[in-house]
């Protein structure tokens, strides 16, 4: 099973309920997909989920790894049709 580590941002200026989102992914990704916490050695890709455009997390941590940032409330359509193809 694909296992995906979520990383937030801080939130100082979020622009859509990103842990609502996260929630959302999950439930449509349920039985395909393991979320972990991203710093897990095993982890496959980093959903990045930051609150605006800015995307001021710091993701350097996951160098190497798959990272897919998410920036507003329609992004998600992208990953998870990747995750389901």
């Amino acid at each position: 099973m694909l296992k995906v580590g979520i990383k937030y941002c801080g939130g100082c200026n979020p622009y859509y309920d990103r842990v609502a989102l996260v929630k959302r992914i999950e439930s449509r990704l349920q039985g395909k997909v393991e979320f972990v916490s991203p710093e897990n050695d095993d982890v496959d890709l980093v959903l990045a989920v930051e609150g605006c455009q800015t995307a001021c997390a710091d993701l350097s941590s996951f160098q190497g790894k798959t990272i897919h940032i998410i920036t507003q409330n329609e992004d998600p359509g992208k990953f998870l049709q990747k995750i389901l193809d």
